[in-house]
């Protein structure tokens, strides 16, 4: 069977971006980047998850190692890229990125069941943390996935979330009771 690499595949959408490209130092090595938008996740997920966390950030971070656990029972090795962080070209304040990944002697079919498994893997660890019923379908296109995102999304989400600290007689500190 032949197979010709791939120099880069993306899925990009408002909510969260994963690239996965070829590495100039190591043929057949692949560096996964990936980064969101908290702006854009915010009105899913704002006080569904406790002071102090974020689920969007969180599953961000989340990724990289599910990312490596599903890579290693493959037999696919991964380890931190140990590149400078590439920027999310475009993208405006708010976007968060994490270290790049990379993803050693790989095929280019391996590659691009990775970047599928990542998508889905990421939207749901988000998702889990906050809204537990929800499951992110399969094979969805980024279009469709930011459609589906934005169906959860709730217009006035910092007023409909519980205040997020409350006085022993029910005042919260912002004064609401």
């Amino acid at each position: 069977m032949h197979t010709t690499a791939i120099s880069s595949l993306e899925y990009k959408n408002d909510f969260f971006s994963l690239v996965i490209r070829e590495s100039e130092d190591r043929p057949g090595s692949y560096i996964l980047s990936s980064g969101i938008s908290l702006h854009k996740f915010n009105p899913i997920i704002w006080g569904r998850t406790g002071i102090c966390s974020n689920a969007a950030f969180k599953g961000l971070q989340q990724l990289r190692a599910d990312v490596s656990y599903f890579a290693l029972q493959q037999g696919i090795v991964t380890k931190d890229a140990d590149v400078p962080f590439e920027s999310a070209s475009g993208r405006e304040d708010g976007w968060y990125q994490e270290r790049a990944l990379l993803i050693e002697d790989v095929s280019p079919e391996a590659v691009q069941e990775l970047l599928q498994f990542s998508v889905r893997d990421l939207v749901q660890t988000i998702l889990t943390a906050c809204q537990r019923d929800v499951t992110v379908p399969a094979g969805m296109d980024p279009e469709a996935m930011q459609s589906f995102l934005e169906s959860m999304s709730i217009s006035n989400y910092r007023e409909m979330a519980p205040s997020p600290i409350s006085k022993p007689n029910g005042e919260t500190v912002d004064g609401r009771w």
